[in-house]
C-alpha cells in the first residue's frame, strides 16, 4: 500500500499486489485512487453564455480520473545490512503503464436561466444587480477519443524488516492526465477544460509498505 502527494496538486492511494518469481525481479498490479485539490486547469464550474443561460456542473472533480490501475515489472537491488539480519536498505525502480477507468468521462450539467431580480419580483429595485438563477434542465455529456494508456517510472527507498515487512520512500514520474477522459468535452460550444497547454508531466512523491508471505 501506498500514499502519496502529487504536484498537481492532488492525493494519491495505491493499493498493489506483488510477486517475485526471482529474489530482485518481479511484477506488480494495482489500482490508484488520486484526488486533486484545487481546479488548476480551469474546469467550468459556472459559466454564462448569454445574457439569461448559464450551466453547471457539480464538482470540477468529476471532470477528473479518480480511479486507475497500474501494472509494471520491478528490479531490486541486493540489500545493504543496516543491523544484525534484522534490517536492509536497497533501492528499486519499476517502470509500468497505467490504465484510466474509464477511458472517457460522461459529464451531467445543470442548466439555469438568470434573471435580474427587478425581472421577477415587481417590487424589486430596478438598481438592484442580484441575479437570480431557476433551474431548466440536465443534460448529459461524454467524452471521446480519450487515452486509454499512460506510463509510469518508480524509484524507491526500501528498507526491509525481518524480512517480511518493506518500508518505502519513493518518487514516481509519469505522463498520467487526471483530466484526459474529459478535454475533448464541449458545452455548448465551450470546453469543458479550459487548458490550452498540453498537460504536465505528473511528480508524486509517495510513502508506503508492504507484507510479504
Amino acid at each position: 500500500m501506498r500514499m502519496g502527494m502529487s504536484m498537481l496538486p492532488s492525493l494519491d492511494f495505491e493499493i498493489t499486489g506483488e510477486y517475485r518469481p526471482l529474489r530482485y525481479v518481479g511484477v506488480n498490479v494495482g489500482l490508484l485512487y488520486t484526488t486533486p485539490f484545487i481546479n488548476q486547469t480551469n474546469v467550468s464550474a459556472n459559466y454564462i453564455d448569454n445574457e439569461h443561460l448559464v450551466w453547471e456542473i457539480k464538482s470540477y472533480r468529476n471532470a477528473c480520473y479518480r480511479i486507475a490501475g497500474r501494472a509494471g515489472v520491478q528490479f531490486t537491488t541486493p540489500a545493504i545490512m543496516l543491523s544484525h539480519n534484522e534490517m536492509g536498505l536497497s533501492f528499486r525502480i519499476s517502470p509500468g503503464i497505467t490504465i484510466p477507468i474509464p477511458t472517457n468521462k460522461g459529464i451531467t450539467v445543470s442548466n439555469y436561466e438568470v434573471y435580474k431580480k427587478s425581472e421577477i419580483f415587481e417590487d424589486a429595485d430596478e438598481n438592484d444587480t442580484q441575479n437570480i438563477k431557476i433551474f431548466n434542465s440536465t443534460e448529459d455529456f461524454e467524452n471521446s477519443g480519450g487515452k486509454f494508456l499512460y506510463w509510469h517510472t518508480r524509484a524507491e527507498m526500501v528498507i526491509e524488516y525481518e524480512e517480511q515487512w518493506e518500508f518505502t520512500v519513493g518518487y514516481c514520474y509519469s505522463d498520467f492526465d487526471v483530466y484526459g477522459g474529459s478535454r475533448k468535452i464541449e458545452i455548448h460550444g465551450t470546453p469543458l477544460v479550459k487548458e490550452d497547454k498540453k498537460p504536465k508531466p505528473m511528480h508524486s512523491f509517495q510513502l508506503g509498505f508492504t507484507y510479504k508471505f
